[in-house]
């Protein structure tokens, strides 16, 4: 949801965000008024998939993780990453999955890694579900970092119960005094915080920026919607962000928690919300994932990159 209701801000200047929401609050506005999904969602789908069909063992989860990503980047998504491209198309290549990574210090693992955090059977388990999925695409320490940390900060929210030893064991200096800064800095205000992190055109793609700030969304906001609309705010990569703030919230929140109107509102194919109920289902209950349509989703992302074409079109005539 977090992902949908970020993605048509993607890019843009946290002014130009501020004044298309001084026009209208908050909404899904890319298609005919409803929300579609990104490579954010799709990867925490493919996440899902692969605990369901691994049950969680290690060496099971990396081999169905690794085929659920050549399957994915074969459908041409748009708007990969470079870094997670280079990787997924290595394993397709034949690269194996414990190689396949490239250096890079991208969100892309941070994106997809609070599934594992709710799932994981304890802290040792987490932490090597999220190396494995980590270094699949990124190498570099501080993308598994981030990854990390949100992976434990999902596994707090579900027990209810914080602990600011998850942020203490950051290894990179710049990237632990961000997130410090960000989990007390819940009750400065949103333009309070982007000037002291340094966020004035946006929250970059860079892990180091995005996961602070999604953690200052989570700690900052009253309800779901309001660190949402936080996430939002802050502009740059916005679906990243939002996404992971809405998996954050949601593992906190759970499914009562969050704005139902958004969570009706989006409109996609072949990944749909009932794709994504029937799959938490079967991983709640030990059972296998959910048939997918993979070869469905090349029309639906040429048909996806049709809609951005016109949203780039609409941004260059100021709208």
């Amino acid at each position: 949801m977090g992902d949908a209701i970020g993605l048509p801000h993607e890019g843009l200047h946290p002014r130009r965000i501020a004044r298309r929401l001084e026009r209208a609050p908050l909404r899904h506005r890319m298609v005919l008024g409803r929300g579609m999904l990104s490579d954010d969602t799709e990867h925490a789908w493919m996440v899902g998939r692969a605990l369901a069909e691994s049950k969680g063992e290690l060496d099971a989860f990396t081999r169905a993780f690794a085929r659920q990503l050549r399957r994915w980047v074969l459908a041409l998504p748009p708007g990969v990453g470079l870094a997670t491209l280079r990787g997924t198309l290595r394993l397709v290549v034949g690269v194996p999955p414990e190689r396949s990574g490239v250096h890079s210090a991208g969100n892309g693992p941070a994106m997809r890694s609070a599934l594992l955090g709710v799932y994981a059977r304890d802290d040792a388990h987490l932490a090597q579900l999220v190396r494995a999925s980590t270094r699949m695409t990124h190498t570099d320490p501080r993308a598994e970092d981030g990854a990390l940390l949100v992976a434990r900060l999902a596994r707090q929210l579900a027990a209810g119960a914080l602990d600011r030893a998850i942020v203490d064991s950051i290894r990179d200096p710049e990237f632990r005094e961000r997130a410090r800064g960000a989990w007390t800095g819940g009750d400065a205000s949103l333009e309070d915080y982007r000037q002291r992190a340094g966020y004035e055109r946006g929250v970059s793609g860079f892990v180091v920026h995005t996961v602070p700030a999604a953690l200052y969304c989570v700690m900052a906001g009253a309800d779901a919607r309001a660190s949402l609309e936080l996430a939002v705010r802050l502009g740059g990569d916005t679906d990243t962000t939002a996404a992971i703030v809405g998996a954050l919230v949601g593992a906190r929140d759970g499914v009562g928690g969050l704005p139902q109107d958004w969570l009706e509102g989006i409109w996609d194919w072949p990944l749909t919300t009932d794709s994504l109920d029937a799959l938490a289902r079967a991983l709640a209950s030990d059972q296998p994932p959910p048939r997918h349509r993979w070869l469905a989703a090349i029309p639906r992302n040429l048909a996806c990159i049709a809609v951005i074409v016109g949203h780039v079109t609409l941004r260059l005539l100021g709208r």
